[in-house]
This record gives structure tokens, sequence and C-alpha cells, in this order.
């Protein structure tokens, strides 16, 4: 099996952090990606993270999110893909 990939992405809101780890569905054998997200934000002048957790799976040739997420997420979803195609 792959092995986790870790990868940092530059924003206008600070720089995101993601983690994807390979999984296999038990039904159909397919390959899939749950992402960890800790996506930066500023509350009474403090930073922390937001954490998102989603699955990233194979429909045709590129890599999208399984389920309905936030615009911000959603704008990650091509270098997530961008990253898998190049770990592999």
């Amino acid at each position: 099996m792959d092995e986790d990939i870790e990868l940092a992405i530059e924003s206008a809101d600070g720089v995101i952090d993601c983690r994807l780890e390979p999984k296999r569905n038990e039904d159909t054998d397919e390959l899939y990606y749950s992402v960890t997200i800790l996506y930066p934000d500023m509350v009474s002048g403090f930073f922390r993270s937001e954490i998102y957790c989603y699955d990233l799976v194979r429909v045709g040739g590129s890599h999208v999110f399984d389920s309905a997420v936030e615009e911000k997420i959603k704008a990650l979803e091509g270098k997530l893909g961008e990253a898998v195609r190049k770990a592999r």
C-alpha cells in the first residue's frame, strides 16, 4: 500500500497543512485517501487551526472529495490530486 503524503500549501490565509492517508475500500478494493486538513484561522488575535477530515476518491481521471465541502476546502482539491499523482 502507498505511504502517507504530507504537504503544506501556501494560501492568503496562511500555510495549510495536509495529510493524505491511503486506504482500501473493502467492497471494491479501490484505493482512496483519508485527508486531514489543518486550515489556519485567527480568532481574537490568536492563530488556531480549523480541522477538516474528508475522503478523496478517484473519479475518472481526477481525485475529488466524496462529499460536499466548504469552498475554501474545495479549492484545494486540485493540489491534493496533483500530490497523489506525483507520489504514485
